[in-house]
C-alpha cells in the first residue's frame, strides 16, 4: 500500500470516528447499571476495619 493511500485511509477513519462521536448522543447511565457498579465497587478502606489476612497484612 502506498504511503499516500495509507495516510488517506487514516484521515478517512479519523473523520468517520469524529463524525460518529459528534453525531451519536451518549446514553446516560441508568439506575440498575449504577446499582451493579456500586455492588462491585471497592469497599471504602476508612469505613471498615483493616483486614488481617496473610495476603494484606505486613509481616
Amino acid at each position: 500500500m502506498r504511503t499516500t493511500r495509507c495516510l488517506l485511509l487514516a484521515v478517512l477513519i479519523a473523520g468517520l470516528g469524529l463524525a460518529l462521536r459528534l453525531g451519536v448522543p451518549v446514553a446516560p447511565v441508568d439506575p440498575p447499571f449504577r446499582t451493579v457498579l456500586d455492588a462491585y465497587a471497592a469497599p471504602d478502606s476508612s469505613a471498615a476495619e483493616p483486614s488481617n489476612t496473610a495476603e494484606t497484612s505486613p509481616p
